[in-house]
């Protein structure tokens, strides 16, 4: 190097060393922002494994040890006697997505404090009065956060306690001694917490006890009544917020019974729900955001349109089908993109998201899933004239069951869906024939629920319960012709009573030349639902359906 070149660069490599310690210094002296996560089983994160995490597409690399990110941790029977860096331990819960999410949408310094063990109660485990019945967590929950922020002090890291990510109420729920009492027990001990770590305002997030589990079934009216219960927290309590978690994966056991947790790819889903409603808060962007429509697609002025309407649960709203994985399906990597030319709303999760008017037909930014709606009105537009118009209607949740569409309701009447559905299909046919379009309402495509499938009571009142919904929505449809479609269960999935289900399903299409039964035991299914390549599939079996009824 020539004299007169190395004091120069030399300089330059003062100065950024000198920048890069002045950023490590900000960083440093900024607040760390300190959540704690507590609950009992599905906070513990049972049944999630972290071998399996890369399975889903959406997630890889999400198990990978955070040293950025602190964490101190009293999860059944492991301890961490002070911080670590975050890492799924024997399991993991929702704070590996939840750091991320937070760490990526608003930077700076977080750590976790975590105090789960399954089974526990509010009603003795967690209660405050009651430190010598049961696991005590209450006086042990606090003793771990005491320590823990004492070691941030130590180390001179300003912190703030910032939120309780809060999963809990299953136990409670089952004993009917106890289920009446969740809310004021839940009250004290959300007050004893601030008052005791003395953080008056402190945040409170409580997650919903999935309604898609077999508790939701098993226990449906228990369930219902620890909601109310929850619910009057939430009212009561200013400072206290919902995250809804129905519409998230949930784990199936070997046996086709929903299992009592999320499992692997739920507790991920889980952490960036709890993420999305702190950002939330905070005002910054959520972690999945409704996707951004250029323009609507148009149609010729009073051109035609068929307007189709897929409905159900699971394999309808697409669980297991990953939009990333649709360019591995010879012939349809199209479809990760948008057909301009058709019209598509939606109200996906029980309207946990739902379409600002009409989109052109795509993946929507959901779970990073899609359901048979791409491969149906790709193969629809094909099919049709070219100066007809195509509109699709999609209206889901993945955690309903049967009673949920009742026409006349339930008594767990907050799971209501079938008021919602026919307003929904309403508005979409009217906003078209208000735009002066020829709408002609061509079809309702129905998937088979699969947790009605399984469970027996469910199982055994599946076509009368079928029957009732098809009548109600041709006459307040005004349409006594509607023509419906309804797919099969698939020979391979695991849920019980699948064959009788669908012989009395054919038995009703049989007795109306309106309804059409499916077969597709055909198509390639996977451990649980049809997966990505056999959901595409489905898409142009149920599109071929309705083209060989022309």
């Amino acid at each position: 190097m020539q004299p007169f070149l190395r004091a120069p660069v030399l300089r330059v490599i003062a100065l950024a060393l000198s920048l890069l310690w002045v950023s490590r210094a900000a960083i440093a002296d900024e607040v760390t922002r300190v959540f704690l996560f507590a609950g009992q089983s599905n906070m513990v994160g049972a049944d999630a494994q972290a071998e399996r995490i890369d399975d889903f597409p959406d997630y890889k690399g999400s198990g990978a040890t955070r040293s950025e990110v602190l964490f101190s941790y009293l999860v059944g029977n492991e301890t961490s006697s002070g911080w670590k860096p975050l890492r799924p331990l024997s399991s993991f819960g929702p704070e590996m997505t939840f750091a991320a999410q937070v760490r990526k949408k608003s930077p700076g310094p977080i750590a976790i404090i975590k105090s789960a063990i399954g089974g526990t109660t509010v009603a003795f485990d967690w209660n405050p009065d009651a430190p010598e019945k049961g696991q005590k967590l209450y006086p042990r929950t606090l003793e771990l956060v005491r320590k823990s922020l004492q070691d941030l002090d130590k180390r001179g890291i300003r912190y703030r306690l910032e939120a309780v990510m809060w999963h809990q109420g299953e136990n409670d729920m089952l004993d009917r001694a106890l289920y009446k009492q969740y809310a004021e027990g839940l009250k004290k001990l959300i007050a004893r917490f601030r008052k005791d770590l003395r953080v008056p305002d402190l945040k409170w997030y409580i997650a919903e006890v999935s309604e898609k589990g077999i508790w939701g079934m098993d226990h449906r009216s228990n369930l219902g009544i620890l909601r109310q219960q929850q619910q009057q927290v939430l009212q009561a309590d200013p400072l206290t917020r919902w995250v809804p978690t129905s519409h998230l994966a949930f784990e199936v056991m070997g046996s086709g019974q929903p299992h009592y947790h999320y499992g692997t790819q739920g507790q991920l889903q889980l952490g960036d729900a709890l993420a999305e409603a702190w950002l939330g808060d905070q005002g910054q962007p959520a972690a999945t955001v409704v996707r951004p429509v250029k323009k609507e697609p148009t149609l010729a002025p009073k051109s035609r349109v068929k307007l189709f309407v897929l409905a159900g649960q699971r394999n309808m709203e697409g669980e297991d089908s990953f939009v990333r994985s649709i360019p591995e399906v010879p012939g349809f990597a199209s479809l990760t993109k948008d057909q301009e030319q058709i019209l598509y709303r939606y109200s996906l999760g029980g309207g946990v998201r739902v379409s600002q008017g009409w989109e052109p037909l795509g993946p929507v930014d959901f779970l990073g899933n899609f359901g048979p709606e791409l491969s149906f009105g790709a193969r629809l537009r094909q099919a049709i004239k070219p100066d007809e118009g195509l509109a699709i209607v999609k209206f889901t949740h993945s955690g309903a069951q049967g009673p949920d569409w009742f026409p006349k309701g339930s008594p767990e009447s907050h799971r209501n869906l079938y008021p919602k559905f026919v307003a929904f299909v309403r508005q979409a046919r009217e906003d078209l024939a208000g735009r002066g379009f020829n709408c002609k309402l061509a079809g309702i495509f129905w998937h088979t629920g699969e947790n009605d499938t399984w469970f027996g009571p469910y199982a055994q009142n599946n076509a009368l319960w079928m029957r009732q919904l098809i009548d109600r929505t041709r006459l307040d449809l005004q349409q006594p012709d509607l023509a419906w479609y309804i797919t099969g269960q698939h020979k391979n999935a695991p849920w019980r009573n699948m064959e009788s289900v669908n012989a009395a399903l054919a038995g009703l299409a049989a007795n109306d030349p309106r309804v059409t039964f499916i077969q597709t035991s055909h198509l390639p299914h996977g451990r649980h639902h049809f997966e990505t390549k056999g959901t595409l599939l489905l898409g142009e079996e149920m599109a071929k359906a309705h083209l060989d009824k022309r």
